[in-house]
């Protein structure tokens, strides 16, 4: 195939979280990209939006958000091309927590007009492919699974293990039963003896949430610069993720890069992404997390070698340049 270079993009994501940050890197190696950042229907801007789509070749669409529907006819009119990856809350289901726009027949529908009108829908695993044949009724013909993709030279450190159990996530009335913030803190509870430290941005009380004082052996780091997390996570031996969702968990993959211990749930694609590496618990029983915690805490330290490698393996940054960058010369204009 024919390597196609200065292809004109519209990159369109609501934010630019890590991992959305890659793609924008990978696609600003050899294309000319525009980024708009849509979160709202607001008509004054998206007369801007129209004239950078007009300008360009396709359309990038990380997030099949309901604000970005109006952009996605409009590419289609023009007779652009369109990538749409879809995240984790998009094509979930999970009325038990309140999760997933597939939840609503409405946003459900506006959320598959998204993915049929795209000449490309992006699954980040296996999981959430399934979840957007199964809860969006897309075919799979138009699916293509690409896993995320991890750069290890910022956490290639090499700091000696402590027996430090650690989470990284936003803290807030969403993400405290959703990502595990409430497990992860009564977990902490238990373990008095060990170290708990959480890394993120802090938009809750933890303590009036929980309704008693937080354990005085969790610390609440609260947001740092990206950059920075590694030199947290080396120190860590055990990474704990106890979502009831994930499309994917990055979180979990940099710590695996930094050679923690993942213990997940098994929920979604988080076992997808760990493996035979760390532990995935069964249960939510906090007897049963602190086990399997302990549990990790005793393994050598080759056990994180081991979940290192893995990424490296499997969910590398070459890798997913190499997919990402082959779908856009598929799709690029003659």
């Amino acid at each position: 195939m024919n390597v196609i270079s200065d292809v004109n993009i519209l990159f369109v994501s609501p934010d630019l979280p890590s991992f959305v940050a890659r793609d924008l890197k990978i696609l600003r190696e050899r294309h000319n990209v525009v980024v708009r950042f849509v979160r709202h229907v607001n008509p004054l801007r998206f007369l801007g939006d129209l004239h950078a789509l007009w300008k360009s070749d396709l359309l990038f669409v990380w997030f099949a958000s309901i604000y970005a529907l109006p952009l996605v006819i409009a590419a289609r009119l023009l007779g652009k091309r369109v990538v749409t990856v879809v995240g984790g809350y998009e094509a979930a289901n999970k009325p038990e927590i309140g999760y997933g726009s597939a939840r609503s027949p409405f946003r459900r529908t506006l959320v598959r007009w998204i993915l049929v009108l795209a000449d490309q829908v992006l699954a980040v695993s296996r999981s959430s492919e399934l979840q957007i044949q199964r809860n969006l009724a897309v075919a799979s013909n138009k699916i293509r699974m690409l896993h995320h993709g991890f750069e290890h030279i910022s956490f290639d450190t090499d700091y000696p293990k402590t027996p430090k159990v650690i989470n990284v996530g936003q803290v807030s009335d969403e993400t405290w039963k959703t990502k595990g913030i409430y497990d992860f803190v009564v977990t902490a509870e238990q373990m008095l003896d060990i170290q708990f430290i959480h890394i993120g941005s802090l938009r809750i009380n933890v303590a009036a949430k929980l309704g008693r004082p937080q354990p005085p052996n969790l610390t609440l780091i609260g947001q740092v610069p990206f950059e920075h997390v590694g030199r947290y996570l080396s120190t860590a031996k055990v990474y704990l993720q106890l979502s009831r969702h994930e499309s994917f968990g990055c979180s979990v993959a940099e710590a695996m890069l930094c050679r923690c211990i993942p213990v997940v749930s098994n929920a979604a694609a988080l076992p997808e992404v760990v493996g035979d590496c760390g532990i995935i618990i069964e249960s939510r029983e906090t007897s049963d997390v602190v086990d399997a915690v302990r549990r990790a805490l005793a393994m050598p330290d080759t056990e994180g070698d081991r979940a290192r490698q893995r990424v490296r393996a499997h969910f590398s940054y070459e890798r997913r340049r190499d997919a990402l960058l082959q779908v856009i010369n598929m799709l690029a204009p003659e």
